[in-house]
């Protein structure tokens, strides 16, 4: 029995790290993606006198053109997201530094704070305390970049966050990215496996 709790072990090892380094693989090539689509974006955009106008135009036609050819999450909302982060990060070393440690999910909250200097900080408080995305979502909410500010003392930090663990495959980001059904829709016994419904 002893053998085979050892067994056992090396077993789930082998298979856990073959899920970190496929949730790393999937999220690199969702965010960078984003990010080229957004720099395309304002490329063409900077084509034309009236940007505004023409943008707007322009992401409404090509929302309904991506939905047709890859299905949800290419909304107006989704592209202007993608365009934003573009124009947030446009240095792309700072690009493949956020692709290898944060997701989607917690660029596209980061994105949305009112400073540069509070977009450094949600991003570097939620690389190392391991931030999931709704303890980010409640720091951004309770405003904790503004309250240091003017408190001038260190923001509080949950210590179960180093312990949590982002349930990645679940994120609707990554399942629409990979054109998967949304949680709920399908039976998911195992990533790595068929499933009842057919496979994952």
């Amino acid at each position: 029995m002893g053998e085979l709790t050892r067994f056992h072990a090396d077993i789930k090892a082998i298979l856990e790290q073959a899920r970190s380094k496929a949730r790393s693989a999937v999220n690199s090539a969702m965010v960078e993606a984003y990010w080229l689509v957004g720099q395309r974006i304002v490329q063409e955009e900077q084509q034309g006198q009236h940007k505004a106008q023409y943008g707007t135009r322009l992401m409404e036609a090509l929302s309904i053109a991506l939905t047709a050819d890859f299905g949800k999450g290419f909304s107006y909302a989704n592209l202007y997201n993608f365009r934003q982060f573009y124009r947030v990060f446009p240095d792309q070393q700072i690009l493949y530094t956020l692709c290898r440690e944060l997701s989607w999910s917690h660029l596209r909250l980061i994105i949305r704070a009112d400073s540069p200097k509070a977009i450094e900080y949600y991003c570097k408080e939620a690389r190392e305390q391991n931030w999931t995305v709704r303890q980010l979502e409640r720091h951004i909410k309770t405003q904790s970049f503004q309250r240091l500010l003017s408190s001038q003392v260190e923001a509080p930090t949950d210590s179960a966050a180093k312990a949590a663990h982002l349930d990645f495959i679940k994120d609707p980001y990554v399942l629409e990215f990979l054109q998967l059904p949304e949680s709920g829709q399908f039976n998911m016994v195992d990533p790595l496996v068929k499933t009842k419904s057919g496979s994952v």
